[in-house]
């Protein structure tokens, strides 16, 4: 078995699909099962209690070197199976590590230990059914376990299934009610389930049952936001990277730190924390691979060639190319910037920066880990250095200042404008009205920053609107529903491909009257491009940096909703000024 731990020594850890946040595992050597007592059994144990002192100082690589020691003296072992899949896991090998756990349980079905470690690495790895399957069997064999109660609401929690988790947690409470986990893990389904103002009230009861519960203050961070409370935010923000359990929750809570104090217009010190998100330790991290010089730029960049990669998701990258002419302007005349960004996007950006050169780079997975890659021709040379896109943000945007007041950063085709120009001309007489309504990935986590589409229906009954879909993905049912319901016909335009046309998806967006969404691809586009936006967003939104309107669009109008509960409140008052707009257009 010695290639095993070869070939996974100096690869990338593999990034786990699901966050398993709250979750608690591990083995204890004295459940180690099948070892006597004398000869080469006693050796095994042996090498396996160095092997379990190396995972108590955390140190993964020396237990899975010691656990394979064991394994080559006895491969059928079920103990070294197991420490071997535990080492595996913390190295961050989650495939390979629920090979070993199976392995395992395989030959040793009677430890309930190897039945929740299972059902963590599945969990990871959003094989969700098959992790409650495994933790019911647990709890089966440890009634009233709280780490498997625990692990079991977070994955009913993450499979929607708020009442069956809550449930659970409620009845375990009343014989376990000094158990901070158990009322953070209450907490944490009510949170999930869009109801952050009930969930601080459980993560208060945690705290005080556990004041140095660094999850726990991290949870309360996080609510705390959500309710607009931004500076209590904070301050548990703060309490959380004091005493993290890991290195990957200290790089989780310095991320959310960062977005926190973005939120609250504590611009500089976020920037510094938000650069936790390419850390090495920080799970959902981006691995950049390049062919030419790796250097990250630091200070200067004056005269240099430099590679300017897009970093996170598509509606990101378009945000941050609001900074791209200042990095421009600091590296003068004899500068060269290639810059690489999603290739959808190449045709656009290629446009607004023509003495850029532009390329596309790949997104490539490699067990489960997201890699950067860039590897277009390069026409300018050799760089001296590379920048991840949103590092713009630290290097010249530190305050709301330092934002220019421009329309458009991105120049749209003219020659398409016109086109969908008259496309639209033949649609009924009124303002063309543009309408995306959610994010192409719509998880449970996610879904509770979107307005549901039900409160969508006061707004697409404004009369004398005429409403054109800007929603990339599969949405025919949505507008079926409002032609059944409503009578109103949400009008398509010929030969615009949604997804994968952004060039042509900004250029539509410019034609229309006016585009209203939340902050997604579409939208970031047409504003970009100096369409007339409505953004729906959330008040704490970090890219509004704590102001009233979004800085990196300054032409775009907000509408915030208070609360994950207000709405139909919001979708209202965007009802009533569509309404003044039509009616101005009428009179005009």
């Amino acid at each position: 078995m010695s290639f095993v731990l070869d070939d996974l020594v100096g690869t990338a850890p593999e990034a786990a699909k699901r966050d398993a946040h709250g979750s608690v595992g591990g083995m204890q050597l004295a459940q180690i099962r099948g070892q006597g007592a004398s000869g080469k059994k006693r050796k095994i144990l042996s090498v396996l209690k160095r092997a379990m002192t190396a995972l108590a100082q955390d140190d993964a690589l020396e237990a899975a070197k010691q656990a394979l020691r064991a394994l080559d003296l006895d491969e059928n072992s079920a103990g070294a199976n197991h420490v071997m899949a535990v080492a595996v896991e913390k190295l961050g090998h989650l495939s390979k590590a629920l090979d070993f756990y199976q392995r395992a349980w395989e030959l040793d079905p009677t430890d309930a230990d190897i039945y929740q470690n299972l059902s963590l690495v599945a969990w990871k790895l959003d094989m969700l059914p098959a992790a409650e399957k495994f933790l019911r069997l647990f709890l089966e064999m440890k009634p009233g376990n709280v780490d498997g109660i625990v692990n079991l609401s977070g994955v009913l929690r993450d499979m929607a299934r708020f009442d069956d988790a809550i449930e659970i947690l409620r009845t375990t409470l009343y014989v376990n009610e000094t158990d901070p986990t158990l009322w953070n893990s209450l907490g944490t389904v009510l949170l999930e389930q869009g109801h952050p103002d009930q969930a601080i009230t459980f993560y208060e009861e945690a705290l005080r049952l556990n004041p140095e519960f660094a999850r726990g203050w991290h949870n309360m961070a996080y609510a705390a936001g959500l309710i607009g409370d931004r500076h209590r935010a904070i301050e548990a923000g703060r309490k959380a990277i004091v005493n993290p359990e890991t290195a990957e929750d200290r790089e989780t809570m310095r991320y959310g730190l960062g977005i926190g104090l973005l939120s609250i217009g504590e611009i500089e010190e976020g920037w510094q924390q938000y650069a936790a998100r390419l850390h090495p330790d920080y799970e959902r991290s981006m691995f950049f691979v390049m062919d030419s010089l790796q250097i990250p730029v630091e200070g200067d960049v004056r005269d240099k060639t430099i590679l300017l990669v897009g970093e996170q998701g598509l509606g990101d990258e378009v945000m941050f190319l609001n900074v791209c002419a200042d990095l421009q302007k600091a590296m003068g005349p004899d500068g060269a910037l290639k810059i690489a960004v999603e290739k959808r996007l190449v045709p656009l950006v290629a446009r607004s920066f023509p003495t850029a050169e532009v390329g596309s780079h790949k997104t490539a997975e490699a067990e489960g880990r997201a890699f950067r890659v860039v590897d277009w021709k390069e026409e300018t040379g050799t760089n001296e250095g590379w920048i991840p896109m949103a590092q713009l943000g630290a290097m010249y945007r530190n305050s709301l200042a330092e934002f220019p007041k421009i329309d458009s950063f991105l120049q749209a085709d003219p020659e398409q404008i016109k086109g969908f120009a008259a496309q639209l001309a033949k649609l009924p007489a009124g303002p063309k009205i543009g309408i995306s309504w959610k994010s192409l990935l719509m998880t449970v986590g996610r879904s509770k920053y979107y307005s549901p589409f039900e409160a969508w229906k006061q707004v697409l009954k404004t009369p004398g609107a005429v409403f054109v879909n800007m929603q990339y993905g599969e949405c025919a049912d949505e507008i079926a529903q409002v032609r059944d319901e409503l009578g109103v016909t949400i009008h398509q335009l010929d030969g615009l491909d949604l997804k994968d046309d952004l060039d042509g998806v900004a250029a539509a967006c410019c034609a229309l009257d006016t585009m209203i969404g939340p902050m997604n691809a579409t939208t970031n586009l047409g504003a970009a491009s100096g369409a007339n936006t409505w953004f729906l967003t959330t008040a704490e939104a970090w890219p509004l940096l704590g102001s009233k309107q979004n800085p990196w669009y300054p032409q775009a109008k907000i509408f915030a909703t208070p609360t994950l509960s207000s709405w139909d409140e919001t979708m209202a008052g965007v009802a009533k000024d569509l309404k003044q707009m039509v009616g101005a257009r009428k009179v005009a």
